[in-house]
């Protein structure tokens, strides 16, 4: 059995949805918080940019629309995995509210792993429904899914572009990677397949048995 796990912002978008919200919502104001991620870790930078934001789920699911654009290779690798009977997840650091909305905007059906936000009094509030309890860094433990799958009886294939992304592709079985993932790979010796967008993800797979 073979398994996709893909990460979304960045990934299956052009460019990290999250960070377009913030810089739609708060300017550069969310930059400074980013500068602290390798010492407070995913979570708490995500919980503290998202503080920043004043905005209505109405009005943040508005801007991901405008803003977020898909990777036009991602339908047809979805098609690809249904027909070739390739299991395909999304696990995310960003949340549930923009990354649902784009999917159901985009035609796709696909199951997801991300953080969760609520918007009260115009606020975003983020929780973590997802996270390793004892890992403090990262909101979704992809890692977790990864080996979850595995000891289901899995291949598992991991495609990703983010720091966030090296601990389920040194657990992974196949791993792309692009910009600061692939930076990582090479950092940790990991071996990987270095890919621009799903085309080439798609032609590696239909190889891999």
């Amino acid at each position: 059995m073979r398994a996709v796990v893909t990460d979304f912002d960045g990934t299956i978008t052009r460019l990290d949805v999250a960070e377009l919200l913030l810089q739609e919502f708060t300017g550069d104001a969310w930059r400074e918080i980013e500068k602290l991620h390798p010492k407070i870790g995913t979570r708490e930078t995500l919980r503290r940019q998202f503080d920043l934001v004043r905005a209505s789920e109405a009005e943040l699911l508005a801007a991901a629309e405008r803003l977020a654009e898909i990777d036009p290779t991602f339908p047809p690798f979805v098609e690809w995995c249904r027909r070739s009977g390739v299991h395909l997840e999304i696990v995310s650091e960003g949340f549930d509210a923009y990354l649902g909305h784009l999917l159901r905007r985009w035609g796709l059906d696909l199951p997801y792993r991300t953080n969760h936000a609520e918007f009260p009094d115009g606020r975003v509030a983020l929780t973590y429904p997802h996270a390793d309890p004892a890992c403090t860094l990262c909101g979704a433990c992809k890692m977790g899914r990864v080996l979850q799958l595995r000891a289901k009886g899995y291949r598992v294939a991991y495609v990703g572009n983010g720091i966030s992304d090296i601990c389920p592709a040194l657990e992974a079985d196949l791993v792309f990677a692009k910009e600061d993932l692939e930076e990582l790979c090479v950092l940790h010796g990991r071996e990987h397949v270095p890919y621009r967008d799903f085309a080439d993800v798609h032609r590696r797979l239909a190889e891999w048995r």
